[in-house]
C-alpha cells in the first residue's frame, strides 16, 4: 500500500480552501459498491478494522474474512478509494429499512440496542419507515488515520482549523468525507431521518463540522460506550460548515449517477 502523507508543511497550511478540496479530490474517489466484488471489498475492510484490529464480535460468520450481516442486503455500501494505490481508505453503509410483506423492518440499532433508545419524541417508531435510515459500519483503514484510537481515527485538534473557516490537511478529510458521503446518500435515496450509534466524543467532533447529531438514548456498552444519535438530513445540509460545502457538493454530484440499483442484492 502507498501510505498517504499525514504531515503538512507551511505551504500546505497556507493553501486556499479550493486548493485543499482539489488536492483531496485528486487523491480520493467515492464508489457506490454495486457489484459483488466491490461489496466484498467493503466487507473485507470492515473485517480488518472491526474484527481483527478492534476485536468486535460483529457480523454473521466470524470464520470468514468478510464482516457482513442481514442488513447489508438492503443497504447502500460506499467505498472511499485512494487513487494512487487503488486501496480502499474507508467505507460506510446506509441501511434502508423496507416493508417486508406488510411487516415493517427494524433498523439495526432497534434490534441490538433497543433498550438504549430513550427519547420518546425522536424514536424510530415516531417516523414513517420509508423516511428512515441508519448510518453504520464507518471505518477507516489504519494507514489513512491520524490516530488508531478508534475505527475513524479523528481527534478534536484535527478539526480546529474549521473554526477558523479553513480546511485541515487531507487526512482528517478522509473521515469527514465519509460522513459527508453518508449525508449525500441519505438525501439521494429520498430519506430524511437518520439514526446512528456512535461514541459521544465523536458526535462532539462532528458538531464542529456542522453535523449536529442529537443524542436520543442512554450510553450503553455496544462495542464500547456508545449512544443512539439522530439527525435530520435536510437540517444537516443547511448547517454544514461553509468550508466543507464545496467538498460536499462534489461528493453528492459524484455519487448521484451511481445510485441506480445501489441496494441490489448480489
Amino acid at each position: 500500500m502507498v501510505t498517504p502523507r499525514h504531515e503538512s508543511n507551511s505551504s500546505e497550511r497556507d493553501m486556499p480552501q479550493g486548493d485543499r478540496v482539489r488536492e483531496f479530490l485528486e487523491q480520493y474517489r467515492f464508489i457506490i459498491a454495486r457489484s459483488q466484488s466491490s461489496r466484498y471489498r467493503a466487507y473485507a475492510l470492515r473485517h480488518q478494522v472491526f474484527r481483527e484490529e478492534l476485536q468486535y464480535r460483529l457480523g454473521e460468520d466470524t470464520d470468514l474474512p468478510f464482516e457482513k450481516d442481514a442488513h447489508d442486503k438492503h443497504s447502500i455500501l460506499c467505498l472511499l478509494n485512494h487513487r494512487a494505490s487503488s486501496s480502499d481508505a474507508g467505507c460506510l453503509r446506509v441501511v434502508l429499512p423496507i416493508d417486508n410483506a406488510g411487516q415493517p423492518q427494524r433498523l439495526p440499532l432497534e434490534e441490538s440496542c433497543s433498550h438504549g433508545l430513550t427519547d420518546p419524541q425522536l424514536h424510530p417508531d415516531r417516523f414513517e419507515r420509508s423516511s428512515l435510515c441508519e448510518v453504520s459500519r464507518l471505518a477507516v483503514h489504519p494507514d489513512f488515520r491520524r490516530t488508531r484510537e478508534c475505527a475513524l481515527g479523528l481527534r478534536e485538534q484535527d478539526l480546529q482549523p474549521l473554526e477558523h473557516n479553513r480546511l485541515p490537511p487531507p487526512s482528517p478529510l478522509v473521515t469527514l468525507s465519509l460522513f459527508l458521503a453518508a449525508t449525500a446518500i441519505v438525501g439521494l435515496s429520498g430519506r430524511r431521518h437518520v439514526f446512528s450509534m456512535m461514541e459521544p466524543r465523536f458526535a462532539r467532533l462532528l458538531k464542529i463540522s456542522g453535523l449536529k447529531f442529537r443524542q436520543v438514548g442512554d450510553i450503553i456498552d455496544y462495542c464500547g460506550p456508545r449512544a443512539a444519535y439522530y439527525i435530520d438530513q435536510h437540517q444537516a445540509e443547511r448547517d454544514l460548515k461553509s468550508s466543507l460545502r464545496p467538498l460536499y457538493r462534489h461528493i453528492k454530484s459524484t455519487l448521484a449517477p451511481q445510485m441506480a440499483n445501489a441496494t441490489q442484492i448480489v
